[in-house]
C-alpha cells in the first residue's frame, strides 16, 4: 500500500507542477486557459475559481487516470474564436511567447527538483565523523602510529569532511593493471605516504601514513584497493549536519545541473550504442523506488521526487513531436525559416514521434519486467 500511495503521490505532484508551469506562464502572458487537467479519462472532480483572474475562467479537472495532464488554451486552430479574443489566442501570439509557455512546463520540474534537493540539504543528515576505529596489528595504520579514537582532520592539504571522504582519499586514484597484478602476487605494495593531521583527545599530531595496495584472497586482480588496515568511521561518532538557506539552494542547483549533464551524456551514449538501453526505467521500477525511498524516510523520498522531477523535465525537452521539446523544435525552425512548419509536415512528424514514444515506453516497460523476473 505504501508503494502504491507514494507512487501515486509522486505522479500527481510532478504532473501538477509540470502543467502548472504551462498554466502560470500562459496566465502571465494573458493567454486564456480553458482547462487545467491533472489526469486523463473520466473527470472525478471539477471546479472553477470563485474569483478568477482577469480574462480567465479556467475549469480545473481531476481525471481518473493519473498518468498525465494537459493545459488547454484558447487556440483558433482547435475551435472558432470570437473576433474580440483572437489576438489573445495561443497560436496568434509571438514566437517568444509561445516558446516561453511551452518551455515553462519542463523548467517547472527542474525548479521543483532544485527546491527538493535544497530542502534535503536544509533538513540535514547524520555525518559519520572520520574517526579511526579498530586498528589491525602490523597494518599500515598501526605502522604509522594511528590509534583507535583518532579524529582525522587532514590528509595532505585536503580537509577531511567525513568518514566516506576519508575512505575515498585512502583509495585514491584508479589502480592500474600492473599495480593490481603486483598486488595479486602478494606484494602488498606500499603507496607513497601522505601526512595526516590527527586530533588525539585534543592533541594535534602529524603522522605519515602509507596505504597498502592489496587484493583479497580469491578475488580478481581488478579488485585491488588501497587499505590502511583500520576501521574508518565509527557509527557512534556522528553529528547532524544541515545547510543554511543559500548554501542549501546552491547545493540543490548544483545537483540538478550535475544530473542534467550526466543524463544528457547517458542519452548520447545510448544513441551511439556506447551505453545499454537497459538504463531506461518504466513505471514498475519507479513505483518500486518510490516505495523503498518512502520506507527510508522523508529525506530519501524527497530525493527520489527530485530525481524523477529532473527526469520528467528532461524527457519533455527531447525533440519528439509529441513532447514539449518537439514544439520547441518547431519554433526553432520557424525562427530560422521565417515561417511555421506546414500542417502536412506536423502531421507526419506527429506520427513518427508517436511511434518513437511508444517504442521508448515499451522498451522501458520491458526493462522493468526483465528486472522483476531476473
Amino acid at each position: 500500500m505504501l508503494t502504491l500511495l507514494s507512487f501515486l503521490f509522486a505522479l500527481t505532484l510532478l504532473i501538477a507542477v509540470h502543467e502548472y508551469g504551462h498554466y502560470r506562464m500562459a496566465v502571465a502572458f494573458k493567454v486564456p486557459v480553458l482547462v487545467f487537467s491533472i489526469g486523463f479519462g473520466k473527470a472525478i472532480y471539477r471546479w472553477r475559481a470563485k474569483h478568477p483572474r482577469e480574462g480567465q475562467n479556467t475549469e480545473f479537472v481531476i481525471g481518473a487516470l493519473p498518468l498525465g495532464g494537459f493545459v488547454q488554451m484558447l487556440d483558433s486552430r482547435e475551435a472558432s474564436v470570437p473576433a474580440d479574443q483572437l489576438a489573445l489566442a495561443f497560436d496568434q501570439r509571438s514566437l517568444k511567447v509561445r516558446a516561453a509557455i511551452v518551455a515553462a512546463g519542463p523548467l517547472a520540474n527542474l525548479l521543483l527538483a532544485v527546491v527538493l534537493f535544497s530542502a534535503v540539504a536544509w533538513w540535514g543528515h547524520p555525518k559519520v565523523l572520520p574517526v579511526i576505529g579498530k586498528v589491525e596489528a602490523g597494518a599500515a595504520a598501526d605502522m604509522a602510529g594511528l590509534k583507535t579514537g583518532d579524529l582525522v582532520l587532514k590528509v595532505g592539504d585536503q580537509e577531511v569532511r567525513d568518514a566516506q571522504h576519508l575512505r575515498a582519499l585512502i583509495r585514491g586514484d584508479r589502480v592500474s593493471a600492473s599495480e593490481a597484478a603486483e598486488a595479486s602476487e602478494g606484494a602488498n605494495r606500499s603507496e607513497s605516504s601522505a601526512v595526516w593531521e590527527i586530533d588525539r583527545q585534543g592533541q594535534l599530531l602529524s603522522l605519515a601514513v602509507k596505504p597498502l595496495l592489496t587484493v583479497q584472497p580469491g578475488q580478481p586482480e581488478s579488485s585491488a584497493v588501497r587499505r590502511i588496515g583500520a576501521v574508518v568511521g565509527v557509527p557512534s561518532d556522528t553529528e547532524w549536519v544541515s545547510a543554511g538557506l543559500w548554501e542549501g539552494l546552491a547545493r540543490g542547483y548544483g545537483q540538478v545541473t550535475q544530473i542534467t549533464v550526466l543524463t544528457g551524456q547517458l542519452i548520447g551514449q545510448m544513441l551511439t550504442g556506447e551505453a545499454s538501453s537497459k538504463h531506461l526505467s518504466g513505471p514498475l521500477t519507479i513505483a518500486e523506488q518510490a516505495g523503498q525511498s518512502a520506507q527510508r524516510g522523508l529525506p530519501s523520498y524527497l530525493t527520489f521526487l527530485a530525481l524523477i522531477s529532473v527526469s520528467l523535465g528532461l524527457l519533455n525537452l527531447l525533440p519528439l513531436p509529441m513532447l514539449d521539446g518537439g514544439h520547441l523544435m518547431y519554433y526553432l525552425w520557424e525562427s530560422l525559416a521565417g515561417k511555421p512548419v506546414s500542417v502536412a509536415w506536423q502531421r507526419g512528424l506527429q506520427k513518427v514521434g508517436l511511434v518513437l514514444l511508444v517504442f521508448i515506453m515499451a522498451l522501458a516497460f520491458f526493462n522493468d519486467l526483465t528486472r522483476l523476473f531476473t
